[in-house]
């Protein structure tokens, strides 16, 4: 494999425009039927070789050890996968805030791949890349291959959707952070003790969901392709027990419907809530104003293509 000198390149955050969750299975994952779509708020990664053999080192942000590092995961995948034994130093600017649904650390490592399989010509496909990453985390695939997808299994089986960019969003954070696993907790408890599955679903009673119902993926995935947005009729599994917990959901979701949002939401497992919009100008008029309330909001774009892996 050919060495060059270092990497650079853009990772970006995603948001579930629609997210149905269904029962545990038997390997402890949830089955999942979503819609991923890549938007323009990035951290941005940069990855260099060092002459010590075997290391990884990694600068940026981080309140945990490098090796709970999903970067620092899919390094060792990669060596295993490549006999790869040259030094790393990756050095992460972060831009996506963490605990807000928005799969920052998933796709810092899927770009931390991508960087590799460029660096150093392993050849990978992006599905071959996503195969790999898969181990490290269930939404890696999907920042291995594409900018707009619908997302089954755990997380594993992504498939491609014609991006849109006829549209604009703005998403808000509350100030607070959601564990993923709390989340998944409490949405197993409100079921087992309402017996039916919360949004979207059926009951559970006769027989458990867990994968999308007959026609659902290609009803989903027809929404995204050819409805107007304002016609998605999307929704998130999470948001009705979140919104329970903490009341600031449902305000923030009511902030966005009112400054023009055609539909608002919950990306993931929260924290992080969006509006979707069609006209720019008024979705960046609704960004200003929320900022008074909720400094962390942001006007985005959806985009139409994974960012490319620039040489350095």
């Amino acid at each position: 494999m050919g060495l060059m000198r270092a990497a650079h390149v853009l990772a970006p955050a995603k948001v579930n425009l629609h997210l149905e969750v269904y029962a545990r299975r038997e390997d402890g994952f949830h089955g999942l039927l979503s819609v991923f779509q890549m938007v323009s708020l990035c951290d941005e990664i940069t990855v260099r070789s060092l002459t010590t053999l075997d290391v990884c080192e990694i600068g940026g942000d981080f309140d945990f050890p490098p090796e709970e590092n999903i970067i620092w995961k899919c390094c060792r995948l990669f060596r295993e996968a490549t006999g790869l034994r040259t030094g790393l130093g990756v050095e992460v600017t972060k831009r996506i805030p963490q605990g807000a649904g928005l799969g920052g650390g998933s796709s810092d490592g899927a770009a931390f791949l991508r960087a590799l399989n460029v660096l150093f010509g392993a050849g990978f496909s992006p599905g071959e890349l996503a195969a790999l990453g898969s181990a490290a985390g269930s939404d890696v695939p999907f920042f291995c291959r594409e900018a707009a997808a619908l997302v089954t299994g755990r997380g594993e089986f992504v498939e491609a959707l014609v991006p849109r960019t006829d549209f604009f969003l703005v998403l808000a954070l509350p100030p607070l952070q959601v564990s993923t696993a709390w989340a998944f907790r409490a949405l197993d408890e409100a079921r087992e003790r309402a017996g039916f599955l919360l949004e979207g679903g059926g009951c559970e009673g006769g027989g458990r969901f867990f994968s999308p119902p007959a026609g659902q993926k290609e009803y989903i995935k027809a929404l995204y392709e050819r409805e107007s947005p304002e016609n998605w009729g999307f929704f998130n599994s999470f948001y009705p027990v979140l919104k329970e917990s903490q009341p600031v959901f449902a305000a923030l979701r009511r902030r966005l419907l009112e400054a023009g949002a055609l539909n608002a939401g919950l990306s993931g497992s929260g924290s992080a809530m969006f509006g979707v919009f069609q006209d720019e100008a008024r979705a960046r008029a609704a960004a200003e104003a929320l900022r008074g309330d909720y400094p962390r909001t942001s006007f985005l774009s959806p985009l139409a293509g994974m960012p490319a892996v620039v040489l350095q």
